[in-house]
This record gives C-alpha cells, sequence and structure tokens, in this order.
C-alpha cells in the first residue's frame, strides 16, 4: 500500500526582513533598515512608492495588538491630535504579520537620555519635555482612551527631515484601553486585573492590580518627569516589583519623598500631591498642572523654543543613528 504524503506544516507569524517589499492595495513598501524589535514585532525605516521615508511597524499575526494602535492613532487624526503619529496606511499579511504605516520619528526619549551626560537632560529640556508629554497624554485621555504604559521610551520627538524636530509624539499604543463607553461615559472599574505596563514607571494602583484610569498615566508620567530631570529614580536597579512598590510607597513619606525629589523644583511636590490625591472617575486638573509647568518655565526663563538637549549631540552623528527610534 502506498504511503499517503503528509504535507509540510504552513509557516506562520514570519515577520519581514530588510529588504522585503510590502504591497499594499495603493502604495508599496520597501523596508530599508531595522529602527527596533522585540519578541512579537519589529518597526523598519521604510519609503512608499514616492520614495517618501516613513516608518512600517510589523507584528506577528498571531500575536498582534496593533489593531489598538490603529483605533487610537484614527481617533487621533481625527481630533487633529498635535502629539499623534499620522497613520498613513494599515493591513495584515495573513497567516504571517500585521503591519502599521506612521510618521518617521527620531530616537525617543530613553535613548536620548541614555546619550545625555549623567543620563539626565538639561532642566530646560526636562521642563520642556514635561510639557509636551503632558499636553500629548491629555490629548490621548480627550479621544477616550488611556496609555496604561506611559514611559520614555514611548515618546520621541518628530524626525527632523519632516520639519517635526521641535515636536514631541507620543506612540506604542498595544497596552492602551477604551475608559469611555460609547455615551463618553467612564467605563466602571473591573476591581481586580492583572499587571499592565513597564515596572520602573507603574502606578501604586498598578501594583495593587487594581483597574487603571487616567491618574495611573499621569503618575508614570511624574515618575518619568522625575528621571529625566535627576537622570534616574530611587528604584532603578530594582527588578522585584514587590521592592519597586515598596519604594514607590517609601517616596511618598519623609525623608523618602525628600530624596525622591531632590534636586527639583518644589513645585514638583505639589503636582506629586495632586496626583495622589485623584481617584478612579476623576477628571485630572490639567489645567492646573499646565499652570504650574508654565508658571515655572517663566520663572526659569526658558523659552519654549530653545534647542534640545540632543540637537547639538546628534548634529554630526550619522543618517543611521538619526533615524533610529520606536524602542520595543
Amino acid at each position: 500500500m502506498a504511503s499517503e504524503e503528509i504535507a509540510a506544516p504552513v509557516e506562520r507569524d514570519r515577520l519581514p526582513v530588510v529588504n522585503d517589499e510590502i504591497a499594499a492595495d495603493e502604495n508599496r513598501y520597501r523596508l530599508i533598515q531595522i529602527l527596533g524589535d522585540g519578541g512579537y514585532g519589529t518597526v523598519f525605516l521604510s519609503q512608499n512608492s514616492q520614495n517618501r521615508n516613513i516608518a512600517v511597524k510589523t507584528e506577528k499575526y498571531s500575536k498582534s495588538m496593533l489593531h489598538i494602535e490603529v483605533n487610537v492613532l484614527k481617533a487621533a487624526n481625527a481630533a487633529k491630535c498635535k502629539h499623534f503619529c499620522q497613520l498613513f496606511d494599515y493591513g495584515t499579511c495573513k497567516p504571517d504579520y500585521v503591519y502599521v504605516v506612521m510618521t518617521l520619528l527620531h530616537k525617543d526619549l530613553h535613548k536620548l537620555r541614555s546619550d545625555m551626560p549623567e543620563r539626565k537632560f538639561s532642566f530646560s529640556t526636562s521642563l520642556r519635555l514635561a510639557m509636551q508629554t503632558f499636553n500629548a497624554i491629555e490629548e490621548l485621555h480627550s479621544i477616550g482612551y488611556i496609555s496604561r504604559d506611559i514611559k520614555p521610551g514611548n515618546f520621541a520627538p518628530g524626525h527632523k527631515a519632516t520639519g517635526e524636530g521641535r515636536t514631541i509624539f507620543m506612540y506604542d499604543f498595544g497596552l492602551a484601553r477604551r475608559y469611555l463607553d460609547k455615551n463618553r461615559n467612564i467605563i466602571p472599574s473591573r476591581k481586580e486585573v492583572g499587571w499592565r505596563g513597564t515596572t520602573r514607571y507603574g502606578s501604586i494602583i498598578a501594583h495593587k492590580r487594581q483597574d487603571l484610569s487616567r491618574r495611573d498615566d499621569l503618575e508614570s508620567w511624574f515618575y518619568m518627569l522625575i528621571e529625566i530631570t535627576r537622570g534616574s529614580l530611587p528604584w532603578r536597579l530594582v527588578t522585584d516589583r514587590a521592592q519597586v512598590y515598596a519604594a514607590k510607597l517609601a517616596a511618598r513619606q519623609g525623608d523618602g519623598r525628600a530624596a525622591f525629589l531632590s534636586d527639583t523644583p518644589p513645585q514638583y511636590n505639589m503636582l506629586l500631591t495632586w496626583i495622589d490625591a485623584l481617584v478612579f472617575e476623576d477628571t485630572p486638573p490639567y489645567s492646573k498642572f499646565y499652570n504650574i509647568l508654565e508658571a515655572l518655565r517663566e520663572e526659569k526663563k526658558i523659552r519654549m523654543h530653545e534647542r534640545w538637549d540632543w540637537e547639538d549631540e546628534t548634529s554630526t552623528v550619522t543618517s543611521k543613528s538619526e533615524t533610529e527610534q520606536h524602542r520595543k
């Protein structure tokens, strides 16, 4: 009896590689260089059919959360949000990967800070970053979403080739979630949930495994603010999540709070107090935060259009490093 041939298994989740070309309905995208990669996906510097440089983000078909990113960017573009990438295209190459085509950005803030002396920015740069990233978070909240993963690696200045180098963009919305229903009412808390976010920047509520809200985005933003201003957080070298939680609690009281906020303006103490007073349903007092930051800018005589710290650092760097971004 003749043996039956067994068909070879179909390979799935094969991500594209450099020099591949993605053929979409109305455009083609040539993948030129890897900008960032992770377990489930890769981001490429790419060119479209008109030889315009853009970013193409790809994720494995079976693991992709890019549909969330697409929904966020669609809503942000419709609302003309200033701090969000333009969504040019998206699609699926079954059964391998999903892709999103968007604005090309510069290095992210995590990488830019790592390049700085003492791993921190000047106060001028850090304060202006605080203002723009806070504005980006408010824009995200205004379209009905929370990030649940606010961190320096999810913000980047625009690429100088696009003329948007002075604007800070928020990106990577794989953990984002709607907090408003279709009637723009707040979706009730689900009480206990799994961990969401990045341990270093996660909120106290995240450590308690409770549902996150707008206040938690602001708490993560505050940790980011302290880090880019001072150069590090007290729990920077701690990997155990329970110990990080304990360190964040200690940063709220007595000597621990004084150490946490050392070398920062006294106004930052007020910001932390306001954040800690918020509860799940609260709309953050965005204007109060802006007023504090703006008053601080005027007090320090900082002009909004001063050069960013990295602009001097990158003026002679190769085009490859100039296009690095989208840290996974």
